[in-house]
């Protein structure tokens, strides 16, 4: 409270939504981490550890902001709860959904895991980016630069990881009909058929013609051998 009383009516305000933010990233943390534990596709793998050391350098830059402002600590912002406890709650909440996700996988195929865990992951991008969009024009609007330009930085970073993960849905969407659905089943699986199908029909009637015409001359040769 008494942090409260000695920052103006901007700056707590910018203190708050930014260890919203703070808060958001540590949740993210941990839930990208228990992701990449349960990630076997090494491209897509590869691209959330990058996100992950992004995540951990967006935090970093937030609390650092915070404190530049004169916020006593990381996570204020949430009225009856101790600031010190909001990134606690943050990776408590993404420890449950660990805990959902690796039960998931123990029941699902794993290139339907990858891709439950991307659609998660996209979602809690596009919230980032809701979050870093109103923190920016907040900042513009009340003449603070410095945090303006931090929450564009971030914003970019998770536009650029959302759409990668855009892409990747569609990849992971891919993977799962390959691995679960027969070949017959999925597009183009009876025009295949029907082509095979027709192949055979040509073949036989190849055959057919070829076997009548062998007969036919086989017949105009003995009838002259008795003429």
């Amino acid at each position: 409270m008494a942090e409260s009383a000695t920052l103006n009516e901007r700056d707590q305000k910018l203190t708050e939504w930014l260890g919203e933010a703070h808060r958001k990233e540590a949740e993210l943390e941990a839930d990208l981490g228990a992701h990449i534990a349960l990630t076997q596709k090494q491209s897509y793998k590869k691209r959330l550890q990058k996100h992950l050391t992004e995540t951990r350098e967006h935090k970093r830059r937030v609390a650092a902001r915070m404190k530049k402002l004169g916020a006593s600590s990381p996570s204020p912002g949430v009225p009856g709860v101790p600031a010190a406890m909001g990134e606690v709650a943050g990776k408590a909440l993404a420890a449950v959904k660990g805990q959902v996700g690796t039960a998931r996988a123990i029941l699902t195929s794993e290139p339907e895991t990858h891709l439950r865990n991307a659609q998660e992951e996209l979602r809690e991008e596009h919230v980032e980016i809701a979050l870093y969009s109103r923190i920016e024009t907040f900042a513009q609007e009340v003449g603070d630069r410095e945090t303006a330009q931090l929450a564009r930085s971030i914003r970019r970073d998770e536009e650029r990881m959302a759409k990668f993960l855009a892409a990747e849905l569609g990849r992971l969407v891919k993977d799962v009909v390959r691995a679960e659905i027969p070949r017959e089943q999925r597009a183009g699986g009876s025009r295949r058929r029907t082509t095979a199908s027709r192949r055979r029909t040509t073949a036989a009637r190849r055959r057919t013609r070829g076997a009548t015409a062998g007969q036919r001359t086989s017949a105009r040769g003995t009838a002259g051998a008795r003429g």
